[in-house]
């Protein structure tokens, strides 16, 4: 067998113990979960959360229009000043 053949089972060899190792941390985590969890959807800190984004997004949509509409008026200030 060459040295580049060794050298590249030997790397082949490598990946394969740390695919090996990653599929046993992947077993550890899914058993280590409680079976009987309540599933994220169903909770009330997901329900209290969203609630919260709706009212963020609410007010976000406010400023932005109050933003909005001072743009404007700075812009109409502006338009004015150089007629003037």
């Amino acid at each position: 067998m060459s040295t580049s053949t060794i050298a590249k089972a030997s790397r082949v060899d490598r990946a394969y113990e740390r695919l090996e190792a990653a599929v046993d941390r992947l077993d550890l985590a899914l058993t280590s979960r409680p079976i009987n969890a309540e599933p994220v959807e169903d909770s009330e800190a997901v329900e209290r959360l969203r609630l919260e984004n709706a009212e963020l997004k609410n007010l976000n949509l406010a400023a932005a229009d109050r933003l909005n509409t001072t743009i404007q008026r700075l812009d109409s200030l502006l338009k004015n000043e150089d007629k003037n």
